[in-house]
């Protein structure tokens, strides 16, 4: 399917096909310009994914372009103030504040970056991290998104691609269970697949705290208590082993184990600790059993806990031993969220990753790189630390003294956003690569205008691992530039101009391509001239061969070719009565709320959703201020009722500064992939104490000239 956008008829009209800048569908849209400014994005039919489908945040993203707050010139702190500057006296900034730190102390600069930027972005700011600045300290926003299902993907079968099939596999299961997966709201575009198969016959089931839209689309809802879903996935397997169910997609490490750790999840104690009833736990399995294709897709739901990598590894186990990881239409996948959250995560910014999700720790994969890159193995530095200890390590002695942010705003976006805040605040210099003024902006000493999604070339990788063009259709405003050039420019301005020096885009995308070559995120068969022909899913080695649909048929790219199960470890359940706080997404708005917040097509309002028998226990009425209270904070909320949730649950959306992440845990993490524990927070509700007036004072004022002034 050609992905080429029609040719105009009137030569002052032009057409572009590029994609979406928000979710991981990565729709396709074709961007009408007249008299070189955009007018128009309208979908194609012609999107492998969508279909011409689209979600409100794509139909409102040209608001974004052109918005009065847009950066278009750099902005640097004087006086307390940032104030317009020129490139020259930005870049002599950069060189004076981090010259004497790469010269003794490389380690106390760090550098965040995102899951929304372009694979050759990610790719560029790894190299730059550890080319140009050598420092260890890298890593990206994409922690808080994907990490622990990457991690257990890793784990278990040696390389993380979040579906390893495409989604119209879907059309062909029997079961389809989403674990903490919101994709109604989330990734709307493949609601489209989920209907499709339950009109078809399969069973849906939600399995989430909340009665979500997705629930709704579903028809079957099991409210889990949070932080409860691995367990589920053990009584399902301990019940598939009772009724002889277990048929090993292949051989494997760890079987026995795991076996043996599913006798211990009766549906006694599954229904206790997930706070459903037993009779909801056979039902389900029964399902499961029964089912020709049944197929996991988890969501950040089950994965945004200190126990995230385990729960997935509990749903992987589950799948493996049951027959269908791997198979078409069924087995596991993960639902990844930001925009190119996949290739985010393969291609250097993580804090431990080289390109083609190759491995920092790995002696070949280090010499691979350092011959690409022109310097020796041993100058690139070894593993950095997780995104949350990088921002809870700036302005500390002996820490990160100077941060550069690429595309992020962990200041909303990162667990213990109140403490994120004095930690930046803390910091000598923080610079901030962006087209938005985000919260993080605002702290910065320095200030970088970027480029925005239709003003760049690139690829993006979706869900589905499918590759395609973005391909620039504007300038960017004023003294904007675009994302890789502003890199470049930093490495001149640090004195390692040395690959760093790319005439044109192509020649970094090319370069970029070349060295994914023998990774397990193989790219290196591609070019641009190919994804004008068609997307690719990768691992695609070869210019002239196939691509990859389904990437998990064994054997695995592990030492002996065989997946490795793992026994998953749970806390124990919370207290009787106990309150947890979970946090999510709502359909209008997007990540941080950067972008959306600003949109006037994309309303949206910040509450807190309760019970409305929990709101009634605490004397709360709908519109009511409540007061949520955690050991990190305190925030005070209009509460909107919510017969869908769980009475045990509250539910607060993260997109705006004053909001869920001020009362989540900065330093609680998953041991395995670092991601912080977002979902279930012990929390207390009470209703804001109403301020009473000071009484009126009886006392008699002094007298002048015997009467009372």
């Amino acid at each position: 399917m050609s992905t080429a956008p029609p040719a105009p008829r009137d030569p002052a009209t032009r057409v572009v096909r590029t994609t979406c800048p928000y979710c991981a569908v990565q729709c396709n849209f074709d961007l009408h310009l007249e008299n070189n400014l955009p007018v128009k994005m309208a979908p194609t039919k012609e999107c492998p994914v969508a279909h011409g489908t689209v979600c409100k945040k794509g139909l409102a993203a040209l608001n974004d372009v052109r918005h009065p707050e847009r950066l278009t010139t750099p902005l640097l702190r004087k006086n307390g103030e940032l104030v317009p500057v020129g490139w020259p006296e930005a870049l002599a900034y950069v060189a004076d504040a981090l010259n004497p730190l790469l010269a003794t102390r490389p380690d106390a600069v760090g550098v965040f970056g995102s899951g929304s930027l372009t694979n050759e972005k990610t790719y560029l700011l790894g190299k730059f991290a550890r080319l140009a600045l050598r420092t260890a300290n890298i890593d990206y926003n994409g922690r808080y998104c994907m990490a622990s299902a990457a991690t257990a993907l890793n784990r278990t079968v040696g390389y993380d691609r979040g579906l390893g099939f495409p989604l119209g596999d879907m059309a062909t299961s029997d079961l389809i269970l989403l674990v903490g997966a919101n994709i109604a709201e989330t990734l709307p575009p493949i609601m489209q697949y989920l209907k499709g198969a339950r009109d078809r016959g399969a069973a849906v089931y939600s399995i989430d705290p909340r009665a979500t839209s997705t629930a709704k689309v579903a028809g079957r809802h099991l409210a889990v208590r949070p932080g409860s879903d691995g367990v589920l996935a053990l009584g399902l397997l301990h019940l598939m082993k009772e009724w002889g169910r277990i048929r090993p997609t292949a051989p494997a490490h760890g079987m026995t184990e795991v076996l043996w750790q599913a006798d211990d999840y009766p549906p006694a104690r599954v229904a206790h600790e997930c706070g459903i009833t037993e009779e909801e736990v056979l039902t389900l399995a029964r399902l499961y059993a029964d089912a020709q294709k049944p197929l996991i897709l988890t969501g950040r739901g089950p994965e945004q806990h200190a126990h995230g990598t385990d729960t997935v590894h509990a749903y992987l186990n589950l799948a493996f031993l049951t027959g269908h990881f791997g198979k078409p239409g069924g087995g596991y996948g993960t639902l990844t969220g930001q925009g190119n959250g996949q290739g985010g995560r393969e291609h250097g910014q993580k804090a431990d990753q080289l390109p083609g999700a190759r491995s920092l720790r790995n002696p070949k994969h280090r010499a691979e790189m350092a011959a690409l890159w022109d310097c020796e193995p041993e100058d690139l530095p070894q593993p950095g630390v997780s995104a949350q200890e990088l921002l809870n390590a700036c302005g500390q002695p002996d820490g990160i003294e100077a941060l550069i942010v690429l595309g992020s705003n962990p200041v909303v976006s990162a667990a213990g956003a109140g403490q994120v805040r004095e930690r930046l605040e803390a910091l000598r210099h923080l610079i901030v690569i962006d087209f938005l003024p985000s919260e993080t902006a605002q702290l910065a000493t320095l200030v970088l205008p970027g480029a925005m999604w239709c003003e760049e070339e690139g690829t993006t990788t979706n869900l589905e691992g499918r590759v395609q063009r973005r391909r620039k259709a504007i300038t960017a405003p004023g003294a904007a530039r675009e994302d890789w050039r502003i890199l470049c420019d930093l490495a001149e301005a640090v004195g390692r101009p040395h690959g760093f020096t790319y005439a044109t885009f192509r020649e970094l995308q090319d370069e970029f391509f070349r060295a994914t070559r023998g990774g397990v995120a193989d790219y290196s068969g591609l070019s641009a001239e190919r994804l004008d022909r068609a997307t690719a899913q990768w691992p695609i080695p070869s210019a002239d061969g196939p691509d990859t649909p389904h990437a998990y048929a064994p054997t695995y790219p592990t030492p002996d070719g065989l997946a490795r199960l793992h026994t998953p470890s749970f806390p124990p359940p919370p207290a009787p009565r106990q309150l947890l706080l979970t946090t999510g997404r709502l359909g209008n708005q997007y990540q941080s709320g950067t972008q959306t917040r600003r949109n006037p097509a994309l309303r949206a309002t910040l509450e807190l959703q309760v019970h409305p028998e929990t709101a009634r226990e605490r004397g709360l009425q709908a519109g009511d201020t409540a007061r949520l209270t955690t050991r990190h904070g305190t925030l005070d909320l209009p509460v909107a009722l919510n017969p869908g949730l769980r009475p045990d649950t509250l539910f607060v959306p993260f997109h705006w500064a004053e909001s869920a992440n001020l009362l989540t845990s900065p330093d609680s993490l998953d041991p395995y992939s670092r991601m912080p524990a977002f979902k279930a927070t012990p929390v207390s509700l009470s209703p804001v104490p109403v301020a009473v007036p000071e009484p009126r004072s009886t006392r008699t004022a002094p007298l002048e000239g015997g009467v009372p002034v």
